[in-house]
C-alpha cells in the first residue's frame, strides 16, 4: 500500500456535517469520499486547461508581439466580435471540438 500523507482543511460547520453525511451514505469515510472530489475536480481543471491552452497561447503572442508605430489601440467592433468567437470555441462542447 501506498505512503499517505495526511493534511488538515477547514471548512464551514453545515458544508463539514453535509460532507459526512454523504460520505457515509455511499459507505465511504470522509477522506475518500474528499480525496474522489478533489481527483474529480483536478480532471476538470485538466479539460478546461486543454480548451483555453489555444486562446491562452494566442493571448501570449499577442501581449508579446510589439504595438507597430502609428498602430491605434481602441478596440474596434471587429476585436469585439473576435473575442466573443474565441469566447465561444473555448466554451463549445468537446464534442465539437474534435478534429
Amino acid at each position: 500500500m501506498a505512503t499517505k500523507t495526511r493534511f488538515s482543511i477547514s471548512m464551514d460547520p453545515v458544508l463539514h456535517a453535509a460532507v459526512k453525511k454523504s460520505s457515509e451514505a455511499l459507505g465511504l469515510d470522509v477522506s475518500a469520499y474528499v480525496t474522489a472530489a478533489v481527483r474529480r475536480q483536478m480532471a476538470e481543471d485538466e479539460v478546461v486547461a486543454r480548451r483555453f491552452a489555444a486562446i491562452d497561447a494566442a493571448i501570449a503572442a499577442t501581449d508579446s508581439a510589439p504595438v507597430p508605430p502609428g498602430a491605434s489601440v481602441d478596440i474596434t467592433d471587429e476585436d469585439v466580435a473576435a473575442v466573443r468567437a474565441g469566447m465561444a470555441q473555448a466554451l463549445a462542447a468537446p464534442e465539437e471540438h474534435a478534429a
